[in-house]
């Protein structure tokens, strides 16, 4: 937690302006109305409580390209991309800017709807700089989410930052993850949470976060049972879609009324885009890529190799 006496918001305006933005210590004090020693001592003070980290990025010890290919080979999706060194321990800096160059690439219109996932992977990226401007874009939640307490399960929230930082309108969803039978029909009468999830069938993109296995996952949304013997052996999850080993679908009681993006829509959307890294996403990205749940990965290169080396391929010198 940060922890400082000064505004926190007047710090995050700040640090933005100046390290995100690139604007001049001058341009922000007249931008935030407040004298140009006080942008100063804003922007020491961010560095200090660790708001504004820097990081020296790892030279690539193999052939980028040529590792993404073989990825991209075995997964048989349409697109890979890998950012060098660990990004766990990078807290996904290298993912969210590679995240950046894929949407840059899509050609979104004002009007068309990019649906964001949660999970801690997105939830970390979606308030990174590097995102492109998407002016118009509608940026929807693929589920419920209203009443967790884990940050990086709120949906709505997750939603805020990243159309915050592409220029774009949020969409919310007032509902949890997991409703009753009654909350349900209701929900589906409901015009404002039909005007949100109706936003999901022709949708342009998706991003998505990959769940861990079931058995041993360190962090998983309230709405999941703990101990459900239905889930015992899935190798993931995306959007709350368990599966296992071989990308077959896993159910449990009550999975009928979660609030998620349906797997018919999510295979139909051109561009879905995951966000995994980390040796405990290796069996969760290859089952997720035999059910047809992703078009494209952005991953790091310890993941990449540790997925390559299970399936025994060969890696690139």
């Amino acid at each position: 937690m940060l922890e400082t006496s000064m505004d926190m918001h007047l710090l995050h305006r700040a640090a933005s302006a100046y390290y995100v933005d690139g604007l001049r210590q001058a341009e922000i004090a007249d931008r935030l109305g407040v004298s140009r020693p006080s942008i100063s001592k804003l922007l020491a003070e961010a560095r200090r409580i660790g708001m504004v980290r820097f990081e020296v990025l790892d030279v690539p010890t193999v052939d980028l390209e040529e590792l993404a290919a073989r990825l991209r080979g075995l997964l048989g999706i349409d697109s890979v991309r890998i950012a060098p060194g660990d990004q766990v321990q990078r807290g996904y800096r290298g993912i969210g800017g590679l995240l950046g160059e894929e949407l840059s690439g899509l050609g979104i219109r004002p009007g068309e709807a990019v649906l964001l996932a949660s999970g801690e992977t997105v939830s970390s990226v979606a308030s990174m700089g590097g995102m492109p401007p998407l002016p118009g874009a509608l940026i929807v939640p693929t589920g419920g989410g209203q009443q967790e307490p884990d940050p990086a399960f709120q949906t709505n929230e997750i939603v805020r930052q990243f159309a915050d930082r592409t220029g774009a309108e949020p969409r919310f969803l007032f509902a949890p993850a997991q409703t009753s039978p009654t909350l349900w029909a209701s929900l589906q009468a409901d015009p404002g949470f039909r005007s949100v999830v109706d936003l999901w069938d022709g949708a342009r993109a998706a991003v998505l976060g990959i769940g861990g296995p079931y058995d041993s996952r360190a962090s998983l949304t309230s709405v999941v049972p703990r101990h459900e013997p239905a889930l015992q052996g899935a190798a993931g999850d995306i959007c709350l879609h368990f599966f296992d080993g071989e990308g077959s679908t896993r159910t449990f009681p009550g999975s009928e009324f979660l609030v998620r993006l349906p797997l018919e829509m999510l295979r139909a959307i051109p561009t879905t885009i995951a966000l995994a890294a980390g040796g405990e996403k290796v069996p969760s990205i290859r089952a997720g890529a035999k059910a047809g749940l992703f078009t494209s990965l952005i991953t790091d290169v310890p993941t990449a190799e540790a997925v390559l080396a299970e399936a025994g391929v060969e890696l690139p010198a």
